[in-house]
């Protein structure tokens, strides 16, 4: 009995939840093009070129590092003493995805100010 319940409850909290956030969406939405035509705008006035490539660039910079993380943690872990042997795989891909943020950042950054000059 207890069983049903619980699938009972959790099918009709997911069924809400989804009900609840398609709602929200087509409200606010609907209130945005209200908002946009009360104040004269053309429909498409928020749509505008979206460019993905600094997002690509992002996701190819910190896959690298993953990788190169993996490889470097692997090495390390083969290589280090009984104490370290345990956490050299996560400290070495944090390091190299914080490098990777930190590469992209100033990648990015100049891309940016190449762009606008």
């Amino acid at each position: 009995m207890d069983d049903t319940t619980a699938d009972l409850f959790l099918t009709m909290s997911i069924t809400f939840g989804i009900f609840g956030i398609c709602y929200h969406y087509l409200i606010i939405r609907y209130k945005e093009r209200t908002a946009i035509v009360e104040k004269g705008l053309p429909k498409d006035f928020f749509k505008g070129s979206t460019n993905y490539l600094p997002l690509l660039l992002l996701l190819a910079i910190v896959s690298i590092s993953i990788g190169v993380g993996l490889l470097a943690g692997a090495f390390l872990e083969s290589v280090a003493a009984y104490p370290f042997e345990g956490f050299m795989l996560p400290f070495a891909m944090l390091l190299f995805l914080g490098i990777s943020l930190l590469v992209s950042y100033y990648v990015l950054k100049k891309l940016d100010k190449n762009n606008n000059v």
